[in-house]
């Protein structure tokens, strides 16, 4: 089944008026029971709240869809990177994938280690809402429009993110070829299942990501609020971070400086300092909701992703948990060579003294568990860090070393008690803010989007004298670039045979 009958079948389902947890599960690809046609199922903006429910479940997923934010965006972003590896030793096998890059032409990526079929049900979900939102047929449209204009906002957003993440995946970066090659299909309405469209530019890609954030954006419909109304909702300034992101994936660093600077200095966020840090991840802290400017909320069983999601794959904590990923030795002798960084206290002993890692701290612990229990942790997909962090290199670019030292500063400041780390205009370099922004986001999926934007040569190991404790891996999957035939993932076997138009990426 190609995906974009998924697409239009689960945009079918979630349109129904009747009642909708907020896990998806088995009517994503199903059609209503009752057969009510889509273009009457969303009448009034109660409807139109539903399916903005259902949009959320999307990039949440589930038990069987993890291919996105559940689990997946997470691994392919850092796994296959040089700080985080493959747990080979007792892991389950859920990160095995692109840590080894064993892939070739036979592989049929599933929803198990492809990017692809969850952000499209994104997309179509958040199609579905413009849609309606903007027919005009809503029958209570003027008494409910803030919530109709807050709902179509945040659509446009959640379409954006979702076009951005399988362009960065299946495209080659923009500063590349500044966009001339191939992306993915850009999908801006709801599609019959007989309808086949082709790749997109990335360049195209990107001109649609931009136009929904700017019309979201300046809407002046986005919550710009910080409390409980807003946790695990887009407001103004997580859309305005996304857009940070996609301005520094494509150079942009006029752009990415003026809304990064925009975030810090107008957002009500601040970041966590250095006797915060280590609590602040556990969702009951009273300094978690400072820096978070957007995460997934996790209430229950009804809206978890069980033992598939992401931090029950990070999870080592008494027994609970896959434990499937570990940060590298390279990694560790760099975050320990400042015992001050508070960010070492985010790493976790493995529970066996005896583990290969020697009484060093190797488990990611930014997702705690909830009563003991990883299941419940929330996911943070946006945080005011990487904004500091995206500034400073991006004032760096722009030519101001002023600027790019005091903001590369005000996260140093907040991260170790030795002053000593601190740099000035005259020392600070592209390396420096690498190495913070590595220090500072790993686990949560950009490391090798980063290298990749940057042309960055990703160094797992060069030889046994470096090899730390990685598995043994072949020599393009040691050491590769963005030019590497392994660079791009294959588009999906299943979506290549129903699609004639579908073009597959090269050197396959």
């Amino acid at each position: 089944m190609r995906i974009f009958r998924h697409i239009f079948t689960a945009t079918l389902g979630v349109a129904m008026t009747a009642s909708l947890s907020s896990c998806v599960n088995n009517w994503l690809d199903q059609t209503p029971a009752d057969g009510i046609d889509a273009e009457t199922a969303i009448q009034t903006s109660s409807d139109l709240a539903n399916v903005r429910t259902g949009l959320y479940a999307a990039v949440k997923g589930n038990n069987t869809l993890v291919d996105y934010y559940g689990r997946l965006m997470f691994v392919y972003g850092d796994v296959r990177g040089e700080d985080i590896q493959y747990e080979f030793n007792s892991g389950s096998g859920r990160a095995q994938f692109y840590y080894y890059m064993n892939y070739s032409t036979a592989d049929d990526f599933g929803s198990s280690s492809s990017i692809w079929q969850t952000p499209y049900v994104v997309i179509a979900r958040a199609n579905r809402v413009i849609e309606a939102a903007e027919s005009g047929k809503l029958t209570d449209a003027e008494e409910a429009q803030a919530e109709i204009a807050q709902y179509t906002a945040e659509a446009k957003v959640l379409r954006a993110m979702a076009l951005f993440d399988l362009t960065r995946v299946y495209g080659k970066p923009y500063t590349m070829d500044q966009g001339a090659s191939l992306g993915v299909p850009i999908v801006t309405s709801p599609i019959e299942a007989s309808e086949k469209p082709a790749r997109n530019t990335v360049a195209e890609c990107y001109a649609a990501i931009e136009k929904d954030l700017n019309e979201a954006i300046s809407s002046g419909a986005l919550m710009t609020q910080n409390d409980e109304d807003s946790k695990g909702y887009i407001n103004v300034w997580a859309a305005k971070a996304l857009q940070v992101r996609v301005y520094m994936t494509k150079g942009d660093w006029n752009n990415a400086l003026a809304v990064a600077e925009d975030i810090i200095n107008n957002a009500p966020y601040s970041l966590w300092n250095t006797s915060e840090y280590a609590s602040a991840w556990s969702e009951g802290s009273a300094s978690h909701a400072k820096e978070i400017l957007f995460e997934l909320v996790i209430d229950d069983t009804t809206d978890w992703t069980d033992r598939e999601g992401i931090a029950y794959l990070y999870s080592d904590v008494a027994g609970v948990g896959y434990g499937d990923v570990v940060v590298t030795k390279a990694f560790s002798d760099m975050l320990t060579s400042d015992p001050q960084d508070v960010r070492n206290n985010i790493l976790l002993e493995p529970l066996d003294p005896e583990s290969v890692y020697a009484g060093n701290k190797v488990y990611i612990n930014k997702m705690p568990a909830v009563a003991g229990d990883p299941r419940y942790a929330d996911v943070p997909v946006l945080r005011l860090s990487e904004v500091y962090l995206s500034a400073a290199e991006a004032a760096f670019q722009a030519g101001d070393l002023n600027k790019a030292a005091s903001l590369l500063n005000d996260i140093i400041s907040n991260r170790t008690t030795d002053a000593s780390k601190q740099v000035t205009a005259a020392n600070v370099t592209l390396d420096r803010i690498y190495t913070e922004r590595r220090k500072e986001l790993v686990g949560e999926g950009q490391r090798y989007f980063d290298a990749m934007r940057r042309g960055e040569t990703i160094v797992r190991y060069t030889s046994d004298a470096d090899k730390g404790w990685h598995d043994v891996l072949t020599e393009e999957a040691k050491s590769f670039d963005r030019n590497s035939k392994k660079a791009l993932p294959l588009i999906p076997a299943s979506e290549m045979n129903a699609n004639p138009n579908m073009v597959q990426n090269p050197a396959y």
